[in-house]
């Protein structure tokens, strides 16, 4: 193949990468290009005249760039790139090392604690345009398979994940559509970004009339995923003791928390599709002792506790989503 046509493919790869895995807080920069003469490294090898094209691109997603870095992993191994080797040494760069079937080596570097990695393709030994004797170019090599579907966390353990990385799970691919007249049944997931605050549960006012969401008719139902993220924003200088009652103890188990002030960043997503219907924030204003966890901590727990979501002003924002005709 010549060396154009290749250039255009490793063009399509990188395309596909932002479009299918980046979401609007992640940036990719235009893509550059470069040659090099000599195919001895190349993936197949080839001769010293041989032309291998090169395109790069930067992702910048600020502290999400490590999110994102695994997202492509993960996006890249679905779709045509086998199975990706990776490095992920603590303290050391992240690399990502994948080979397409058609020939194109990628790979992927993430620099400890940096907003941005780079992704980089070369394509395997090319014909170079001003040497004669090559084959007719067609102008474009043959399309790409389409990307493949997201997948579906309804039967798992990992529903958080439609929340964090919607363009590579769904929730339920069959859910019913959020259409129509209300009520339009909602699951709700609160997650955090780290692991060294707790946090209390969502009010469920809105989800499905079914006690048991490991049930599949619970699930069934639903058609909107709400996605509480929470944050910790400053320290309120004041603790909390929560108790909790183990079975095989009368008296409640104390445990004492560093109270912090906080936001929900909340979005709401189609639940067969992944799609955004509302984004929103809501301040965190429960009373200290209402913000306590309702389950006990175990191990080593967080000592920090993010106040719990204000939910008037939360149901005030789900509300029309749920009751209102689409």
């Amino acid at each position: 193949m010549t060396t154009q046509e290749f250039e255009q493919r490793l063009t399509e790869h990188l395309s596909r990468f932002v479009a299918e895995v980046l979401e609007s807080d992640a940036r990719a920069s235009a893509p550059t290009h470069s040659r090099a003469v000599g195919c001895a490294e190349a993936p197949g090898g080839g001769p010293d005249w041989g032309v291998v094209p090169r395109a790069e691109i930067t992702i910048a997603a600020g502290d999400k760039a490590e999110k994102y870095f695994e997202d492509l992993e993960t996006w890249v191994s679905r779709n045509g790139f086998g199975d990706p080797t990776d490095n992920k040494q603590p303290g050391r760069p992240w690399v990502v090392d994948a080979l397409s079937e058609d020939g194109a080596r990628l790979v992927m570097e993430l620099p400890p604690k940096s907003p941005q990695f780079a992704v980089t393709l070369t394509g395997p030994c090319t014909w170079p345009p001003d040497r004669p004797g090559g084959p007719p170019p067609s102008g474009q090599l043959p399309p790409l398979p389409a990307p493949s579907e997201p997948t579906q966390t309804y039967d798992s353990d990992s529903e958080e994940r439609a929340c964090r990385s919607p363009k590579l799970y769904v929730y339920n691919q069959a859910a019913p559509r959020f259409a129509g007249p209300g009520p339009h049944p909602m699951l709700l997931i609160n997650y955090r970004d780290e692991e060294s605050f707790g946090y209390a549960e969502l009010p469920a006012k809105f989800e499905p009339q079914d006690n048991d969401h490991a049930s599949r008719s619970y699930r069934d139902q639903v058609q909107l995923l709400v996605c509480a993220r929470v944050e910790p924003t400053r320290d309120s200088g004041r603790d909390v003791t929560c108790y909790y009652s183990p079975i095989s103890t009368t008296r409640g188990t104390p445990y004492i928390f560093d109270v912090h002030e906080s936001t929900y960043h909340v979005a709401v997503l189609e639940a067969g599709s992944g799609k955004r219907v509302s984004e929103f924030t809501v301040p965190g204003r429960q009373g200290d002792e209402e913000s306590c966890p309702d389950t006990m901590p175990w191990g080593d727990h967080p000592r920090t506790l993010a106040r719990g979501i204000d939910e008037a002003a939360f149901e005030s924002k789900l509300r029309p989503l749920y009751s209102s005709p689409r």
